[in-house]
């Protein structure tokens, strides 16, 4: 696989309207009782628990998709572990009760085959530390997509659940997730996901340019724990609520949205947006973006979806 950039990539969903990722450069180089295999389910995804033991898996309550264990996704190498009884909650995934460690050797990979060459596909790593080795003492390491470097995994504290996500054309039928020990702790993973994506879709993504999420947010909430992904968006991408508050109010519709875009937001993305209280005030929005020490001078692109859900008189244009 040849050298190709990444873009940051940030999406938005906001009023009358959410938000998406950066620009990456790379190189290559619950009920219901499943067996293990490590191959593409009916959707084309691919769904691992890393850590999980044994050859069954699992159907995830939430999604109804189907978790794997890693067995087969891997050398052989690294070890299975437990985290924490104290870190696990009623609301915590499944796929976050385990993880593969991997304390020996320098770098470590997980291997996605029976892929499509050609084909975009968004891949996403969960990391939950939860003290599964009772050091009390979260890791630093890298993340690599072949031999291209994705993200420096910094996990502040055994209770955070850290996600990142990559969207990049494929030139072969496989790819690999590595694990680098930059002596900063033993390397782990709690879950890693696979999802097809039709060509037309984001459009930045190319042979030579991937796409790095730095946020994918929901605006309009009621609930910040109502967090939207398959079956509601078919890609399964994670959207994040954002509950409206302070200058801002939330407003919704129980009627179908269809975006007209290339991005295919779900309805019920489109469903809720925000507004200022205020008619006569805009909306303004920041972020912190993340170091990228690799990528000193990262490209950014934003993504803003918009729909109209208020009745407005004839006159009223917005």
């Amino acid at each position: 696989m040849a050298a190709t950039p990444w873009l940051l990539l940030l999406c938005l969903s906001l009023a009358a309207g959410g938000a998406e990722p950066g620009i990456l450069t790379w190189a290559s180089s619950a009920p219901g009782v499943l067996q293990a295999r490590a191959q593409p389910d009916s959707n084309g995804f691919i769904s691992i628990d890393c850590g999980l033991q044994g050859e069954e898996g699992y159907v995830d309550t939430a999604t109804k998709l189907s978790y794997y264990p890693d067995t087969g996704f891997t050398d052989g190498a690294g070890t299975c572990r437990n985290i924490s009884a104290d870190y696990i909650m009623p609301s915590l995934c499944k796929c976050l009760y385990t993880v593969r460690s991997f304390p020996a050797g320098a770098e470590n990979c997980y291997t996605l085959r029976s892929l499509v060459p050609g084909l975009k596909y968004l891949i996403r790593a969960k990391f939950m530390y939860g003290n599964y080795d009772a050091l009390r003492r979260p890791p630093v390491f890298d993340l690599h997509i072949g031999v291209n470097h994705w993200h420096t995994v910094n996990i502040s504290k055994p209770h955070v659940e850290k996600s990142v996500e990559a969207i990049l054309l494929v030139p072969d039928d496989f790819v690999q997730v590595c694990l680098i020990n930059t002596g900063a702790g033993t390397p782990f993973m709690s879950s890693l996901e696979l999802r097809p994506l039709k060509k037309t879709i984001y459009p930045q993504v190319t042979a030579a340019q991937g796409l790095l999420l730095s946020e994918r947010i929901n605006f309009g909430q009621i609930d910040e724990n109502n967090v939207i992904r398959y079956p509601d968006d078919t890609h399964d991408r994670i959207w994040t609520p954002v509950v409206s508050s302070g200058t801002y109010t939330g407003v919704s519709t129980t009627s179908k949205v269809i975006p007209d875009s290339l991005f295919e937001v779900p309805t019920a993305v489109m469903q809720t947006a925000m507004k200022p209280r205020n008619v006569s005030s805009g909306i303004s929005l920041s972020w912190d973006p993340e170091p990228q020490p690799n990528n000193p001078s990262p490209g950014y692109i934003i993504i803003m979806h918009f729909s109209e859900l208020e009745f407005l008189l004839f006159n009223v244009t917005r």
